[in-house]
């Protein structure tokens, strides 16, 4: 069981089962308590208090106010993540009515879906950029498996290559991870450069696919079992991504 804390315009904690707290008189201390006794939450040291929560018994606990909302695990990771990085949560206020006159969404599970989209996207964004970074493997005129990192750096060297070739050149040094710089012929350096033109194109199609799916998403439970990979819906599959799963 999870919980996020609103007071006011902000989130201001997550909490689990193990953050419930009471008042003992006997030694008057704040200790830990099951959900049913609890008087507080505790979140970085500090107590939280809702109205659901048992009664108080002592004026000597300082607390502060909010609603304390059960929530899912996925959407408790998210929101946790939020706060170790500092980053700022706020309540967006929402419309009362649309224009289609539907049912109104609570504001506080519209924040929470559209951080932890928002979150989701710059996560498989981070993988692509990482996954092109790693590179790819491809068999040479050797008729061996050699494999070729593909940062930005090797992106421009690529480039060079390409430009070796149409200059006429015929020996293009380069070389494989892990590997000597050797002399490869033209065809092997075409083979490298194709290969690496259809890995980034791919990857980068296929966030942009899946960038568009996860828009369409409307739950926390949903957006949080996305993982990169993940095959598309046809309906959110570009053209050019269809193109490349047929090819």
């Amino acid at each position: 069981m999870y919980y996020k804390l609103i007071n006011g315009q902000n989130i201001v904690g997550v909490v689990s089962l193990n953050d419930f707290r009471r008042y003992q008189a006997k030694h008057g201390l704040v200790i830990y308590s099951d959900v049913d006794e609890a008087q507080y939450v505790e979140f970085r040291g500090v107590y939280y208090r809702d109205n659901w929560l048992r009664s108080l018994t002592t004026e000597s606990v300082n607390f502060e106010t909010a609603s304390i909302i059960r929530i899912g695990e996925t959407e408790y990771n998210a929101l946790l993540e939020a706060f170790e990085t500092n980053d700022e949560i706020q309540v967006e206020p929402v419309e009362e009515q649309n224009q289609n006159n539907e049912p109104v969404i609570d504001e506080n599970e519209q924040l929470t879906i559209e951080y932890v989209r928002e979150a989701k996207i710059k996560q498989m964004s981070n993988i692509c950029n990482q996954t092109i970074e790693n590179g790819f493997d491809t068999v040479l005129s050797d008729h061996l498996d050699h494999h070729f990192s593909l940062t930005t750096n090797d992106q421009l060297n690529l480039i060079t290559l390409s430009t070796m070739i149409a200059s006429g050149e015929t020996a293009i040094p380069y070389h494989a991870d892990g590997e000597l710089c050797v002399f490869y012929s033209v065809e092997d350096a075409e083979t490298i450069i194709e290969t690496a033109t259809i890995w980034k194109t791919y990857h980068i199609t296929y966030f942009n696919s899946l960038k568009s799916y996860i828009d369409s998403l409307e739950t926390v439970e949903e957006i949080g079992a996305i993982t990169y990979g993940v095959r598309i819906p046809e309906e959110f599959e570009s053209d050019v991504l269809k193109s490349l799963y047929s090819a």
